[in-house]
């Protein structure tokens, strides 16, 4: 059995090829282009298309792929964080370090080969679905939904503009204000495609901050983005001269702590099928507890 998949190019990957955006935006794996290749199903605009073409923001792509994990993804025991879990989706509190799901350089060891095991180990033989992602090194909440129905449920901008996300996250440098509104668009950095930066061409980028604690010299801040751009909070804060600790890529110091201080700790939502308000929380983590009792 095959699904079908249709997605319209946002701004933030104007620009780039197919192949790119289905690897990066969409995280499949290589396995998986090679299958989407070989199927024929492949569209841009209702036309048949390669992976070596260039799509513009707008566009609408297009592909079939088959409806089961196996052929993709291998199970693998990973201990998982279980927040939450119905028959429509599960949150999982990911841990610093692992990478969401399966890229280029990760084929094993992601949050999705441990679901896969969990889900396995209980019979069940349900499609890998994520919702939204974490960076590497972010910890905190992470959504899959369970069937192709909820995961465009909870992709569609009604629910995303009902929910809300918070961040903690430890930064370089004490803020004034006790709270304010980033509003600058981010867009790929030419020569390194890893980053992101500010630029007038880029994609609308919105994040609203709070600040929890200041030190002497770094601030503890509760951050909610209300775009989701790649590296947004990163980026941000990097922006206004206060870069999160650890995160390298944008600035920060790795003294106190080897990988950027930020913990997706709070989502609040409306349940996609029971239209019920939930609220889920994910503890901070020890690395950032022993970081916040450095920075005193």
């Amino acid at each position: 059995m095959k699904s079908h998949n249709t997605y319209i190019v946002d701004k933030e990957n104007d620009g780039i090829k197919l192949g790119v955006y289905l690897r990066n935006r969409l995280m499949m794996s290589r396995n998986g282009l090679v299958k989407v290749k070989k199927s024929g199903t492949l569209k841009v605009n209702g036309c048949k298309a390669y992976t070596d073409v260039i799509i513009k923001t707008g566009d609408k792509v297009e592909f079939e792929f088959p409806d089961r994990n196996s052929g993709n993804l291998l199970p693998e025991f990973i201990p998982l964080d279980i927040v939450f879990e119905d028959d429509y989706f599960i949150v999982i509190n990911k841990e610093a370090g692992i990478p969401t799901h399966p890229s280029g350089c990760h084929y094993m060891g992601t949050l999705a080969n441990g679901l896969m095991y969990h889900w396995m180990e209980k019979g069940k033989n349900i499609t890998i679905r994520p919702v939204n992602r974490l960076d590497k090194n972010t910890s905190g909440l992470v959504i899959f939904a369970k069937s192709s129905h909820v995961q465009q449920l909870m992709s569609r901008q009604d629910f995303k503009s009902n929910s809300v996300k918070k961040y903690l996250a430890v930064v370089q440098g004490v803020f004034e204000a006790d709270s304010g509104t980033i509003d600058a668009p981010i867009a790929r950095e030419r020569l390194h495609s890893m980053r992101r930066v500010v630029r007038n061409d880029g994609a609308e980028a919105v994040t609203h901050y709070k600040v929890i604690e200041r030190y002497e010299d770094y601030s503890l801040l509760e951050i909610m983005p209300e775009t989701g751009r790649t590296h947004q909070i990163r980026v941000h804060m990097a922006q206004l001269g206060h870069p999160l600790l650890g995160d390298e890529l944008y600035g920060g110091s790795q003294e106190k702590i080897q990988r950027h201080a930020l913990h997706a700790y709070k989502i609040e939502m409306l349940h996609p099928i029971e239209n019920r308000m939930l609220d889920f929380s994910a503890e901070l983590p020890s690395d950032m507890k022993k970081l916040i009792k450095k920075c005193f």
